[in-house]
């Protein structure tokens, strides 16, 4: 039997940082992670894009090999097809994530953890003080005994599951997703597209995210309740053949977004779950790269901190939750509120925004006053307007 101090399943954004910082922040520490698929990073599962403030937290995005393009402004679409250009407060950018986790994976063994590909977690249970978690590998069955488990391991975590901690998600909560990776296509490589409509991505939206002059990730996300009987790659291949008939289909992908808020517990005795296993996604837009970093950046060190304190209780881990709800969590209970709400605007309404906001100059335009024009005609939401546009939050 391996036993570890510390224990990470999955080798996504969340799961390297957390292993990165947990061997940070306890030299000495033995800290494993162990990841299913053959490479990190591969395969890709999500559209890549990220901000550049909390990018930068991590790791310098100039000049990096793992930058596939530099995005200065959004491009919202309305149903008719109006398109209002905003520029973006921040540049954003768009990852080559075959190459983005591989460099976090990277500082990860620099500060002394070790990775294991290919090598899946396929049970756990309690055992003491710690966890015994069966893997699968290329040594064949192993039990690797564990006094903290960190679960990065997606939607549908094992681990979670594993530990009895409740992580179901209502189905109105749930989007089914797909995404082609479109070549041989005209738009500005400097912006990031956002379509939205009932008939091109129910109670979702479609995007359009530039991997370089004239590629694209194109993709769009669907509510399985709203959609009619029909599948998210329905829905991409209606958009994609009445948006780009000429464009070239080189890649793809599926998989599910939760849109929810965060799980109410993502700990237990000698365990937490990050990232998409804790529902740590906004849900109103989807992203999770940098939300699941920042939460296995806390994770990793409230990991190292609680064994070297020889308290790995879930009363002390429940700190870990409630940094992460200090620092996103209570902010994605307002967006799941602005979400609901914008769930109920018809696509007439859309179009008559994307008109007013058109009529605003350029430079005066943000993405939060676009919000607060979409908001203000609720008034039980003028707060939550106020704090987009005084703050600017997206």
């Amino acid at each position: 039997m391996r036993r570890t101090d510390v224990l990470v399943v999955g080798g996504g954004p969340g799961g390297c940082v957390a292993a990165w910082h947990a061997a940070l922040a306890g030299p000495g520490l033995d800290v494993l992670l162990v990841e299913r698929d053959r490479a990190i990073g591969a395969p890709v599962r999500c559209a890549e894009g990220v901000g550049g403030p909390g990018l930068r937290e991590f790791l310098d995005p100039t000049g990096a090999p793992w930058v596939s393009r530099e995005i200065s402004r959004i491009v919202f679409i309305a149903p008719d097809d109006t398109e209002v250009a905003v520029e973006a407060r921040d540049h954003a950018f768009i990852l080559d994530r075959t190459r983005f986790e591989p460099a976090l994976a990277d500082e990860a063994r620099r500060a002394g953890a070790e990775i294991r590909i290919a090598t899946e977690a396929v049970g756990l249970r309690r055992a003491g003080e710690g966890w015994e978690v069966t893997t699968h590998g290329p040594r064949g069955e192993e039990t690797v005994w564990a006094k903290v488990v960190i679960g990065a391991d997606g939607v549908e975590s094992m681990v979670g599951r594993g530990a009895g901690l409740d992580t179901r998600v209502p189905s109105r909560d749930m989007e089914s997703c797909a995404q082609y990776v479109v070549s041989n296509i005209a738009f500005d490589p400097d912006a990031l597209y956002l379509h939205f409509g009932e008939t091109i991505a129910p109670h979702g939206y479609a995007w359009i995210f530039p991997k370089g002059v004239g590629v694209a990730n194109v993709g769009l996300g669907v509510i399985a309740l709203k959609a009619q009987g029909r599948t998210a790659r329905d829905y991409l291949d209606a958009y994609v053949a009445r948006r780009y008939p000429e464009g070239a289909i080189s890649g793809s992908t599926v998989g599910g977004v939760i849109v929810g808020t965060t799980l109410k517990r993502t700990v237990t005795d000698g365990l937490m779950l990050v990232g998409d296993a804790a529902h740590q996604v906004n849900p109103l837009s989807g992203g999770g790269i940098i939300n699941a970093m920042k939460a296995g950046r806390i994770a990793g060190r409230h990991a190292a901190e609680a064994i070297r304190a020889g308290d790995t209780s879930a009363q002390r881990l429940e700190a870990c939750h409630a940094e992460w709800l200090a620092l996103l969590g209570e902010d994605h209970r307002l967006y799941y509120r602005i979400k609901e709400t914008l769930n109920t605007f018809d696509d007439a309404f859309f179009n008559a925004l994307a008109r007013t906001v058109n009529g605003i100059a350029p430079e005066k335009r943000s993405v939060g006053r676009v919000f607060a024009h979409a908001l203000v005609k609720h008034p039980s939401l003028l707060p939550i307007a106020a704090k987009l546009f005084l703050e600017a939050t997206f």
